[in-house]
């Protein structure tokens, strides 16, 4: 089979004669527009596709680049949020220790109200004391206000929870130190003879009297306390026995030795309670008031000696220096 194309240039078409092997001829009239129309329609897919395929190249490769800088975004936001939690964590185990130290400071406080015989009777009586505890002069170091503390916009809180935490360190020092110091205060009080031996009538003062057994004047190294025979005598202080026994002056006499300097001497008693290397404490009877040795009557002879000299025992008496 063959094909012909035959243009009429007066009709303006082509002309399609097809032959077969059966001699029958077939003619097929085509409009000369027809091809170039085709050809125009093809030329203008072929644009319209390029045109699409760089659309979505560039399309594409913008929505590379946006995926890239947010998938980088997300690492960046990932990272700061490790970041946040191992400063979060941080922080928690920062306030925790804190807590601990405030709590080791509650202890030491209550420790030292303990100390110094202090209780908890009333909200107005908790707040004076931890007012005086919080007046307890500083020994140095830096300190902190409290309104720059909760000012998070201008200092950093991680530096001011740490320097808290030094602060309460120092804190916790100066309370274990103020402990020392009361232990050693209460005990030089506890052993200081400041406590009235016994009940009764004050018969003879401290100094130059008049001589009870003579005539003229003798000085009087204690104070008399004068009550019933058989009237129970306190230590003045927690001390050491030193001596206790039958003196021909003093009678039947207790001496106590408490340190820091202080003696304290019992004389004219009716029966001791107590013997040599005794360990007494403050209040403790030690003794029963007679009139043994060198007396006129029932009474206590009571002196108070520092460094082996006599004092006025009333001038001991209730001193809490």
């Amino acid at each position: 089979m063959k094909t012909v194309h035959i243009k009429n240039k007066k009709t303006n078409t082509f002309s399609l004669l097809i032959i077969p092997h059966s001699n029958k001829i077939s003619q097929i009239n085509i409009a000369t527009w027809i091809p170039k129309f085709l050809a125009g329609l093809i030329a203008s897919i072929l644009l319209i596709a390029g045109y699409l395929c760089i659309n979505l190249y560039f399309s594409y490769d913008l929505l590379k680049q946006e995926y890239s800088e947010k998938s980088d975004k997300l690492i960046s936001l990932e990272e700061v949020n490790r970041q946040q939690k191992l400063e979060i964590d941080n922080l928690r185990a920062i306030s925790a220790e804190v807590q601990e130290k405030l709590n080791t400071i509650d202890n030491l406080q209550e420790i030292v109200k303990t100390l110094v015989g202090i209780e908890d009777s009333s909200e107005k009586e908790q707040d004076d004391i931890e007012q005086n505890i919080s007046s307890l002069p500083s020994r140095g170091g830096p300190s902190i206000r409290s309104d720059n503390f909760f000012n998070a916009s201008e200092y950093d809180i991680e530096f001011q929870i740490k320097e808290l935490s030094f602060l309460l360190d120092k804190s916790s020092q100066e309370l274990n130190s103020l402990i020392d110091d009361v232990e050693v205060k209460l005990r030089y009080l506890d052993a200081k003879p400041n406590m009235m031996p016994t009940t009764g009538r004050i018969t003879s003062g401290f100094g130059y009297r008049k001589n009870p057994f003579g005539r003229g004047r003798e000085f009087h190294n204690g104070i008399d306390i004068a009550n019933s025979s058989g009237t129970k005598i306190k230590a003045a202080g927690s001390g050491i026995v030193t001596f206790a026994g039958y003196n021909g002056g003093y009678g039947r006499y207790i001496i106590i030795s408490h340190g820091y300097g202080y003696q304290s001497v019992y004389g004219h008693n009716r029966k001791l309670l107590v013997k040599v290397g005794d360990k007494v404490e403050k209040g403790q009877v030690i003794s029963e008031m007679g009139s043994s040795g060198r007396s006129t009557g029932p009474h206590l002879h009571f002196e108070v000696r520092l460094n082996g000299n006599p004092i006025d025992p009333l001038k001991v008496i209730d001193n809490m220096d």
